[in-house]
């Protein structure tokens, strides 16, 4: 299984302006719709990977995290059999947003077009 997730420093090199996916619950769009994942890097602070949604229909950019799953060590979010330590970029997805317990936008479901 490779590895797709860049580091922040190369995320740089490569061009990627991180400031331009915001994640907060008034910007992130909630629902379900199509969404290429632009690149994404290893997060800071927890055991997770930041993914950076361009919406297609609307060209809103936004970021997510996916955690690793306790269970099994995977980059993954439940009900999904997309691997994001591994999966595609620069590809169309369909994906679920909806607001977490602490109201907070959460992937809830993704697959490939």
């Amino acid at each position: 299984m490779e590895n797709s997730v860049l580091s922040w420093n190369v995320a740089v090199e490569k061009g990627h302006e991180r400031s331009l996916y915001p994640y907060t619950a008034e910007q992130v769009p909630l629902g379900s719709y199509e969404a290429v994942l632009d690149f994404k890097i290893w997060a800071k602070k927890a055991m997770g990977i930041g993914c950076y949604f361009t919406q297609k229909n609307t060209g809103i950019k936004f970021q997510l995290t996916v955690y690793r799953r306790q269970k099994d060590k995977l980059y993954m979010i439940d009900k999904s059999n997309i691997d994001f330590k591994a999966c595609s970029v620069d590809v169309p997805y369909v994906i679920g947003v909806n607001l977490n317990r602490k109201e907070k936008p959460a992937l809830k479901a993704c697959s490939l077009m």
